[in-house]
């Protein structure tokens, strides 16, 4: 039988450098364009520093726009792939068949937090968040992020 272990790290405290949200007003497209590039660098910094840790070679396969998420992939050489969803909150979200590749990227992802977060305390944060896990329950659906992200409108709008 095939198994499945997956890494997972939710962005609560919007910490990574590559999170972007686009503000949807006509008004203001040339600065979230400019956002949105610099965001863009960031995220090829933060997959080329990870795949460093990580010890391992990968190919980008795609971008996927769903709603307002955008999803990026990744093909690891050796087998596995993530995906890294750059909304707000973004998500880091890692698939292997083998428990101790996903411990070992774990530890990479956690060694990039540490050196591309700014912030002493998100570092913490998300280092703490990042999860290895088997059980499909825990893992962090479409419908859990859509739940977060009502969460986090409401907080904003008061």
């Amino acid at each position: 039988m095939l198994k499945h272990f997956y890494v997972t790290l939710l962005d609560l405290p919007e910490a990574l450098p590559f999170a972007f949200m686009p503000s949807g007003k006509f008004e203001e497209m040339e600065s979230d364009a400019k956002n949105e590039e610099a965001a863009e660098k960031k995220l090829l910094a933060f997959t080329i520093q990870l795949m460093q840790n990580f010890g391992e070679d990968y190919a980008y396969i795609g971008e996927d726009v769903i709603g307002e998420k955008f999803y990026r992939r990744f093909l690891l050489e050796k087998n596995g792939f993530f995906e890294i969803m750059t909304g707000i909150p973004a998500v880091v979200s890692a698939h292997f068949t083998t428990q101790d590749r996903a411990q070992k990227f774990a530890e990479a992802l956690k060694k990039t937090i540490t050196t591309q977060v700014k912030e002493d305390k998100a570092k913490l944060v998300l280092n703490q968040s990042v999860e290895v896990s088997e059980d499909e329950e825990s893992k962090l659906t479409f419908e859990k992020w859509e739940k977060l992200r009502d969460i986090r409108s409401g907080v904003e709008e008061k």
